[in-house]
């Protein structure tokens, strides 16, 4: 438990999006400038997330933090639910929704232990979260579970050997004059919160073995080629890496 209210603490701290910057008088001009950044540098999400198929379906986010893409899902006629372990997010969250009118069920939550119904949501979607969690079997066991039958996940997380990857290994590994220190605690150390995990193709495919219709996939990110935290190289750049290389990894799959 000590490990995971470390990570909580982060996240309360620092909600995903928000930079630590929370205004006590939140309004919509706050959300949309988020939201501007967040679909500026990340517009596959649009596509990937399928916003547009969810009406009228059972939605579940892990890790909804402000509500940025679960206001998408809400807006789309989603029976929406989000889940967050960081409290400030939920809070945040809330009043998000409030402000634009929108229906949601919003909880403090942690994913190893969803206490939901088995079979309960067609939709469940997580978006570069179930790494930070201690236990990630655990985690992707509850996920099964809660899925219904024919139900679907879309699930972002992090690719170990991608240009992120790599940019760690030369800040914490080479510049630090440890060049022999494991990739595996690159990110475990010194990316977001502690304890963060960044898997290969071969230990997503092992960890989602449950499901049916596995399809993985990475994308290149602006983080791939960042210079500093708000300054990207130009967009052809993540035009000419592999994919192979790219900072989000990408699962669909089913549940038989």
């Amino acid at each position: 438990m000590e490990l995971k209210d470390k990570i909580k603490s982060f996240w309360n701290k620092k909600p995903c999006g928000t930079f630590g910057i929370i205004p006590e008088n939140l309004n919509k001009e706050y959300f949309e400038k988020i939201k501007k950044r967040r679909y500026n540098l990340e517009p596959f999400i649009i596509d990937v997330a399928e916003f547009q198929t969810a009406r009228d379906k059972k939605v579940l986010e892990i890790g909804c933090g402000i509500g940025m893409d679960g206001i998408e899902f809400a807006k789309n006629g989603a029976l929406y639910t989000g889940i967050d372990l960081s409290t400030i997010s939920i809070g945040v969250c809330k009043k998000h929704f409030e402000l634009y009118d929108k229906k949601g069920n919003i909880i403090n939550m942690d994913v190893e232990n969803l206490m939901f119904e088995d079979n309960a949501f067609d939709l469940i979607y997580s978006w570069g979260v179930l790494h930070h969690t201690p236990n990630m079997e655990k985690a992707i066991d509850e996920v099964y579970r809660v899925l219904k039958p024919g139900g679907k996940i879309i699930i972002m997380i992090y690719n170990r050997y991608s240009l992120v990857g790599l940019q760690l290994y030369i800040l914490h590994g080479l510049l630090k004059f440890k060049p022999f220190i494991k990739w595996v605690d690159l990110f475990y150390k010194y990316h977001e919160s502690i304890a963060t995990k960044a898997l290969t193709d071969i230990e997503a495919k092992n960890l989602f073995s449950k499901f049916s219709n596995i399809k993985i996939s990475n994308l290149i990110t602006p983080y791939d080629v960042r210079l500093t935290r708000n300054i990207f190289m130009p967009k052809f750049f993540q035009k000419l890496i592999p994919s192979k290389y790219g900072f989000f990894k990408i699962i669909t799959a089913q549940k038989n």
